[in-house]
């Protein structure tokens, strides 16, 4: 992301609210954003080069940016329609160890899943980061 976006991004930070799932009933006006997910979206080319064709910018309120740096909680968010949904660890069948998982097409959205990315925070080397640093 270039200076210019981090920029307006950090001057709109104040209006923003967070994105994310916080509950059946929440409106989401109810939780101001503290911080932007920041996530390159592309692809491999064939000499295995990562392409970045955009990046999908995600205000975040201190809790989820907290819950998403925790190992506690496991998040869903579907890449076609933006809805996200939390899972906790501690009560779910599976183990989930990835901090978030990125659905191509969800149950409100696709007939059928069409793919499935990750990301843990502690292991990404700059794949997926907070635009302001200190999130937590």
């Amino acid at each position: 992301m270039n200076a210019i976006d981090k920029l307006g991004l950090l001057a709109d930070l104040d209006g923003s609210f967070c994105e994310l799932n916080h509950g059946p009933g929440v409106p989401q006006g109810d939780y101001p954003a503290c911080n932007y997910l920041v996530v390159p979206i592309g692809y491999r080319d064939q000499s295995h080069t990562d392409i970045v064709v955009r990046e999908l910018v995600i205000p975040v309120c201190h809790e989820c940016a907290a819950a998403l740096l925790g190992e506690e909680w496991t998040l869903f968010y579907c890449l076609d329609c933006g809805r996200s949904q939390w899972i906790c660890r501690a009560l779910a069948r599976l183990r989930y160890r990835h901090h978030i998982l990125w659905l191509h097409g969800c149950p409100h959205c696709a007939e059928r899943l069409r793919g499935l990315s990750f990301n843990d925070f502690p292991a990404v080397d700059g794949k997926a980061e907070f635009l302001i640093p200190e999130a937590a």
